[in-house]
């Protein structure tokens, strides 16, 4: 990359944010950094976006993920820190300690000059939201609801934390139980801790205390 091209990718990166922060509120979604979200109804759908320059040409990248709203309320409960639930919606999308989300789809669009920037931020945040919402139809037409969804994706990122997840959602905690346990005795605590204890470890001792309720 030149330098006038490096110059150029930085007024664009310059103009995009700017645009996305001026215009979300007219999709009727939330930025935080570089993550657009929103809240729709038991979801929360997030795209992190950025500016690339790649094959000669200037683009804009979305990568969408989506999670149970109610995902985050049972990780923090499993995990001792009940009262981040309190906190706003933006922490369940870039706060350090939240339920992951899976990333299901990623989008890229070209931008030929800066004056296009506001028309293809509008059109990326526009397609983000109806694709989600097509997406959420697809999962409930297939699965019947997102946990049997989870259940079934195999190799994301995250799998069995999710996957226990799912099953606590269920109230499946037996199930729950078993794969904090597999995952223990293999020796993966899992990629969280809290007070020297690992992510795991809690939702062994919290399946085990429901069950014994």
């Amino acid at each position: 990359m030149t330098k006038g091209q490096k110059e150029i990718l930085k007024e664009i990166e310059k103009a995009v944010k700017y645009v996305m922060k001026q215009n979300i509120n007219r999709a009727d979604c939330k930025i935080v950094s570089n993550c657009i979200y929103k809240k729709l109804g038991d979801y929360l759908i997030s795209a992190i976006y950025f500016v690339r320059f790649s094959d000669n040409q200037y683009k804009l990248t979305l990568r969408y993920n989506i999670k149970l709203y109610y995902y985050d309320n049972i990780f923090w409960e499993v995990f001792d820190m009940k009262e981040n639930s309190l906190q706003k919606d933006s922490f369940r999308v870039n706060g350090a300690y939240t339920a992951p989300s899976i990333q299901w789809d990623e989008k890229t669009y070209t931008i030929t000059n800066i004056s296009e920037v506001e028309q293809v931020c509008m059109e990326a945040i526009n397609e983000f939201i109806t694709e989600s919402k097509l997406f959420i139809e697809k999962i409930l037409s297939d699965y019947g609801n997102f946990d049997l969804f989870i259940l079934k994706q195999v190799g994301i990122m995250d799998e069995m934390l999710l996957k226990m997840l799912a099953y606590i959602n269920m109230n499946k905690y037996t199930d729950a139980e078993y794969i904090a346990n597999t995952e223990l005795k293999q020796g993966r605590g899992g990629r969280f801790q809290n007070n020297g204890i690992d992510i795991n470890e809690y939702v062994l001792m919290y399946c085990r205390k429901k069950q014994f309720k």
